[in-house]
């Protein structure tokens, strides 16, 4: 997993989130403007049960998550033209629930943040057309060290919580899904697109992510 810029691995605290045992409800959403520059707003939620897992199996050593303000203000620096607008952190009866929004000054700081997170990412942008490509997890998470009893586990830890991203272009939006080949993606029951005009957004549960064996790929156009 990568390590650009000196920052904070974004793809390896996704990767940790949805491969020990915990359980995560993740969102992005994208905002891109005419002149290229943009908004990334993330939003995580990490349910409590990670945390008494760990303590029951002997790892309290595991990683502090959700990461604190000061992690996050040390990886944007590293990312120029990136600016983290806010940070809060809060808790429900459920879960711990962190939220991000970063401003990016030109397409240039937008596809460094995305890019930081995701498998691989490209922007296009040709007067008021463009596209965004983002390959995320392609091939990275490899559940063969899991019996089907640990994949059991996780179905019911995982029950309800999703990945869901959305994007807002400076024209009407389309979406392209596909997996980390760019080939077309299997059928999943929770997976859900919707189109609206200048906005696309695409959702899917946690545990049919996992079980896309070739990753997922997203074709913003606009």
């Amino acid at each position: 997993m990568k390590n650009k810029h000196g920052a904070i691995c974004l793809t390896s605290i996704f990767i940790l989130l949805l491969t020990l045992n915990s359980c995560i409800g993740l969102s992005l959403s994208i905002q891109m403007n005419k002149d290229g520059s943009g908004r990334l707003t993330m939003e995580y939620r990490i349910s409590k049960m990670i945390y008494s897992l760990g303590a029951l199996d002997g790892n309290e050593s595991m990683p502090s998550i959700p990461i604190a303000k000061a992690d996050w203000d040390r990886t944007i620096n590293r990312i120029p033209g990136a600016k983290l607008a806010s940070y809060s952190s809060s808790e429900d009866k459920q879960d711990t629930i962190t939220k991000v929004v970063i401003d990016c000054k030109n397409d240039q700081s937008l596809l460094l943040l995305l890019d930081s997170f995701a498998e691989k990412v490209s922007i296009n942008m040709q007067g008021q057309s463009g596209k965004l490509d983002i390959i995320l997890l392609g091939g990275s998470i490899d559940d063969s060290a899991y019996d089907d009893d640990m994949m059991d586990l996780m179905r019911i830890f995982m029950d309800g919580y999703n990945f869901s991203i959305s994007f807002n272009g400076p024209g009407n939006s389309t979406l392209a899904v596909t997996d980390g080949s760019g080939n077309a993606a299997p059928a999943q029951s929770s997976a859900n697109t919707v189109l609206s005009g200048k906005s696309v957004s695409y959702s899917i549960g946690i545990m049919d992510l996992l079980d896309m064996k070739n990753g997922l790929g997203l074709k913003f156009a606009w």
